[in-house]
């Protein structure tokens, strides 16, 4: 087997347009895992929302969430490794954002957790399938009393919006935060020393798989240093430009089962 790992994106990549996952990609993973090949779920999802999805595809091992803050062990749901966002960066971070009248949540425990609620918070939390609190006072203020120190920070704006947001954030914190988004109308905010990559080539060294014989899957521009890194990166049809620009191979969407399509195509190339 030429690629020992595949690691795939969640949302517009694994899953389709519709958030579901055919029986048909599920029998693909399972005969790669079979044949000795290891099959990863690497997203910018909070680990609460991603764990039944991989349970569902039949996975053992380690999830990566939170865009590689976080790696998780599937069955247990134990943390294995984690990169947060200092307290006191979250804290100015989160001072920074209310002074633009932005919305936007971070991430606590099993829950993400806004001030108050707007037309995001649901539409959110129906997209993950995950819980939320109201804290009713000032972000800022509650990751400071709290002395949260959350893996991931999120905005949310018009898609019109966003480019700017993600210009004005890197000049703001750049120098020490990855800044980039999965989805247009968000943008999103983690450590600097941690990314999908970096995710992956911890378990690449873990499991004594070199990188030429990884395979990379994803869509958006929080997946492009993923597929950078991987033996073979690979962006689905409906990919943005950003995952476009980096990739070696495009693949059918994931409305055409484009990860099947990889895994079938690529994943038993001796």
């Amino acid at each position: 087997m030429k690629y020992k790992m595949i690691c795939s994106d969640l949302d517009d990549t694994l899953l389709d347009s519709d958030r579901n996952i055919s029986d048909e990609l599920i029998s693909s993973i399972t005969r790669y895992v079979d044949n000795g090949g290891k099959f990863v779920v690497a997203t910018g999802r909070m680990t609460m929302a991603a764990l039944p999805i991989a349970r569902r595809l039949g996975l053992h091992g380690e999830i990566l969430t939170f865009q590689g803050a976080r790696i998780n062990d599937i069955d247990s749901g134990k943390a294995l490794n984690c990169t947060l966002i200092p307290n006191e960066d979250a804290i100015k971070i989160c001072e920074y954002i209310e002074t633009t009248g932005h919305y936007f949540h971070t991430y606590i425990d099993d829950y993400f957790v806004t001030e108050k609620e707007s037309k995001y918070t649901k539409m959110y939390a129906n997209l993950c399938k995950c819980t939320y609190k109201i804290c009713g006072i000032p972000l800022s203020e509650c990751v400071k009393i709290n002395n949260y120190s959350p893996p991931k920070i999120v905005i949310f704006a018009d898609p019109t919006e966003i480019g700017n947001v993600i210009r004005d954030m890197q000049e703001k914190f750049g120098d020490k935060y990855l800044i980039n988004t999965s989805k247009p109308w968000l943008v999103e905010i983690i450590n600097k020393n941690i990314n999908k990559a970096l995710g992956v080539a911890y378990l690449a060294k873990k499991y004594n798989i070199k990188q030429e014989e990884i395979i990379c899957i994803g869509d958006s521009s929080n997946d492009a240093l993923m597929l950078e890194y991987a033996g073979l990166g690979v962006a689905v049809g409906n990919c943005t430009m950003a995952a476009k620009r980096v990739a070696d191979v495009i693949c059918p969407s994931c409305d055409e089962n484009g990860v099947g399509w990889v895994i079938d195509n690529y994943g038993f190339i001796k």
